[in-house]
């Protein structure tokens, strides 16, 4: 199906008041869904984690960038041993039903064998707060047990309200869906925020989301097809609420770690779905000159997702 088509109606929906829970309604249609959240969500949160977890020093408190529809990665980092846990969005998507069908799939062994080795808190304490976890019957309980900040919409002064330090700061397929003056400022925060030991850890997808599978998917254009438009011609087809990207490439995050002194431990670039090759000559010159310096256009195309793990 024509991208334009999936274009259109998100147009529609993002003028509405319940657009963007109409637009993800159809995800939940699939009966595992909760099921697959729990095991998407807990295996990203730990794997994130992972690239940090033997040199962390401090757990005291962490940073969530991104809520989305599930609060189960703020949890996860409450398991692990995150004293406080602030996560945010820019709307508020939650409902304590949806957690309680997603919290069921918590005592699954592979899950509970890698909590038991990441985690700074023991077994016992790790079994006794799933109890409480799985007994509390509102957020606002869940939210006091574990100490989670939950902020919906927020600013950055919200988040600084609570905390202007974190041990450790992530998100998930988060930063595409930002603008580059909100992730200028973004990255000038967590210069600020991160503790000398601390990790930000962020994970990005890169590609054009209306070639993602699903029913609307456009199958005929590559990955990267958003690359060949102009800023202008873009916006008034993806430019809502819904469909934003920002459609910046691995190469832009790296600048703004340069540009604001972060540390970059590392940058894992991946390509995990079958690759439909765009003509690199096809970029349009609104996108190429969003960079300081491309020394080879065809990096703008090399990476379909990455994580990139930076310190202050």
């Amino acid at each position: 199906m024509n991208w334009r088509i999936k274009a259109s109606l998100q147009k529609i929906l993002a003028v509405t008041m319940i657009g963007d829970k109409l637009n993800h309604l159809p995800a939940t249609f699939n009966k595992n869904y909760h099921r697959n959240v729990f095991l998407y969500q807990s295996h990203e949160c730990l794997r994130k984690f992972s690239y940090c977890n033997s040199v962390i020093k401090e757990r005291t408190t962490a940073l969530e960038i991104g809520t989305g529809y599930s609060i189960l990665s703020a949890v996860i980092l409450s398991l692990l041993g995150f004293k406080k846990v602030i996560t945010v969005d820019i709307t508020q998507d939650i409902r304590f039903s949806t957690f309680k069908k997603q919290i069921g799939y918590i005592e699954t062994m592979e899950f509970l064998n890698e909590i038991y080795l990441k985690s700074s808190y023991t077994k016992s304490e790790i079994n006794d707060l799933i109890a409480i976890i799985k007994k509390e019957k509102s957020f606002a309980s869940l939210f006091e047990s574990l100490n989670i900040i939950y902020i919906a919409p927020y600013r950055f002064d919200d988040i600084e309200n609570h905390s202007d330090s974190f041990d450790y700061i992530s998100s998930q397929v988060v930063l595409e869906h930002i603008p580059p003056d909100v992730l200028d400022t973004l990255f000038e925060k967590t210069k600020k925020w991160l503790t000398q030991d601390g990790f930000g850890v962020h994970t990005i997808n890169f590609i054009d989301h209306f070639a993602n599978p699903g029913f609307f998917q456009d199958k005929s254009i590559s990955e990267f097809n958003f690359l060949k438009y102009s800023d202008k011609y873009w916006s008034f087809w993806a430019g809502n609420s819904i469909a934003y990207t920002n459609r910046l490439s691995y190469l832009y995050y790296l600048e703004l770690c340069s540009k604001h002194n972060l540390t970059v431990i590392n940058f894992i670039g991946e390509n995990y779905r079958d690759r439909v090759e765009l003509n690199i000559n096809l970029v349009h010159n609104d996108v190429i000159k969003k960079y300081r310096n491309i020394a080879n256009p065809d990096e703008l195309t090399r990476f379909q997702r990455g994580t990139l793990i930076i310190k202050e």
